[in-house]
């Protein structure tokens, strides 16, 4: 078994999961009153974080065994096309993105804003990274990203 200091793809998997952790921390954690505000919405921020946890807790059910933190898949994990796998390519990313919004819809701060957008980044990017392993370990999946979109459902 190689440890991940030996394995390069490892190390860089690792630092989006590194930076992904800390935007979502600072997002969640960090004072409402840091910089400007815009208006608050609690209501749409709080049903906006319940979809996204509801979103986590489904797309992790629907992967099961094949679930990692890291963009590279697990050498005995199945590619999964079903549930909300059938509307986008990436849905825990999508929830965690929606539940990121939620946050900042509700507190109205303009840095949790940017937090989101920089999340929404470091997510295009992984995922794009991730895809290189996906289409080296299934074939199918080149097909399944020509048909499904990366993250917003219908977009195709």
């Amino acid at each position: 078994m190689t440890s991940t200091s030996d394995n390069p793809n490892r190390v860089h998997a690792w630092s989006y999961v590194i930076v992904q952790a800390v935007l979502l921390v600072l997002t969640i954690f960090l004072g409402q009153n840091l910089g400007p505000q815009i208006h608050r919405f609690v209501l749409l921020g709080w049903i906006c974080e319940w979809l996204g946890i509801i979103g986590i807790l489904i797309s992790g059910a629907s992967l099961r065994k094949s679930l990692t933190a890291v963009p590279i898949p697990k050498s005995n994990g199945k590619l999964s096309t079903t549930g909300l796998y059938r509307y986008v390519r990436h849905p825990m990313y999508t929830s965690v993105l929606l539940f990121a919004i939620g946050i900042a819809i509700g507190s109205g701060t303009i840095v949790k804003y940017l937090l989101v957008t920089a999340l929404y980044f470091l997510f295009y990017a992984k995922s794009k990274y991730e895809e290189i392993f996906l289409k080296i370990k299934y074939p199918e999946y080149a097909e399944y990203a020509l048909r499904i979109p990366r993250f917003i459902p219908f977009t195709k």
